[in-house]
């Protein structure tokens, strides 16, 4: 929606007659400099709105028979008049009722070309994932016999307590990627059952086989622990990041043991100007804030640092998305 245009005292009358068919109205001679220089504005004569689309000195190019008015034939000297119709105010309870054309919003600004934001607060019930008592180091392991479309069972892992406690799938946002380095290619994960050794994954069509090789290593963050995590299913592609309540609790029992955390980080090359930590600092303590992330190909990162015997929740509170959408 263009918003129309307008002008103070634009009277004037036409300087020949038109009939009910003519596009082009002429006024006096002057006077069509008290109308806008360019359309769209209505205009009046007699009984019928018409509407401007544009103006070369004199000429306006109209549309005839405008907001359910008759086009007819108009006279020499009858009056031309840009009023206010019930056309404008309809526009501005348009605006009112949050119906504003927002298309000059989707341009780039500023040095880094980044477009303006929407950050939406709504209040949301489910947590991204949970873990318990995870691990610094990623998860590494051999697939053990032919995996299925939707699992695969693991031999020679190393870290295998990464799982621990991992709550997913099913009412939670996130999934830890599972990447297989021997195709390289991934799947995402649902459950692990640790007594079985035997990872739920989404459907897949990957050509997975015995032997490949699997761990939880980040794919973009090769940093240490560092593992991603796929929000697709709950983020859509239009968020530009999330606000994330993040919790860490020590469940140690050791109160002289090293200060335990977990790192939040945007799915992209690692730059500590960007990370969020959350820690805990004494034996069977907790601490939660508040942070936004970068949602990037609709994943993000994390990491835990001395965090054997600790829990972490994230829960999304909030997100931004590009105004334009």
């Amino acid at each position: 929606m263009a918003f129309l245009k307008v002008a103070n005292r634009a009277i004037s009358s036409l300087a020949s007659g038109v009939d009910e068919d003519d596009t082009e109205w002429t006024l006096a001679t002057g006077e069509g400099a008290l109308f806008p220089d360019s359309g769209d504005f209505p205009v009046t004569c007699e009984t019928e709105i018409a509407k401007c689309t544009s103006r070369t000195g004199d000429v306006l190019t109209v549309s005839r028979h405008e907001e359910g008015t008759d086009a007819a034939a108009h006279a020499e000297g009858k009056a031309v008049k840009l009023r206010i119709t019930a056309g404008i105010i309809e526009e501005i309870q348009d605006v009112l009722d949050g119906g504003i054309d927002k298309t000059h919003l989707s341009q780039d600004f500023g040095p880094s070309s980044a477009r303006l934001l929407n950050m939406i607060l709504t209040p949301i019930s489910n947590a991204i994932l949970q873990i318990e008592h995870s691990r610094t180091g990623p998860f590494t392991a051999l697939i053990n016999g032919a995996p299925t479309a939707t699992s695969v069972v693991y031999d020679g892992e190393a870290n295998e307590s990464f799982f621990n406690g991992l709550q997913a799938g099913a009412g939670y946002w996130g999934r830890i990627v599972l990447r297989n380095t021997t195709r390289g290619n991934s799947r995402k994960v649902v459950s692990v059952n640790l007594d079985t050794n035997t990872i739920t994954t989404e459907s897949s069509t990957d050509d997975w086989a015995d032997g490949d090789n699997l761990t939880t290593q980040s794919q973009i963050n090769a940093f240490v622990g560092m593992f991603d995590v796929d929000l697709s299913a709950s983020v859509p592609a239009t968020w530009a990041a999330i606000l994330i309540n993040g919790k860490l609790v020590d469940n140690s029992g050791d109160p002289g043991g090293t200060t335990r955390d977990a790192w939040w980080h945007p799915y992209e090359a690692l730059d500590y100007g960007k990370l969020c930590v959350v820690g805990a600092y004494a034996a069977n303590s907790g601490q939660a804030m508040q942070f936004w992330i970068p949602v990037i190909s609709q994943k993000m990162c994390m990491h835990f640092r001395n965090s054997t015997d600790v829990a972490t929740w994230s829960a999304v509170i909030g997100h931004a998305e590009y105004a334009d959408t």
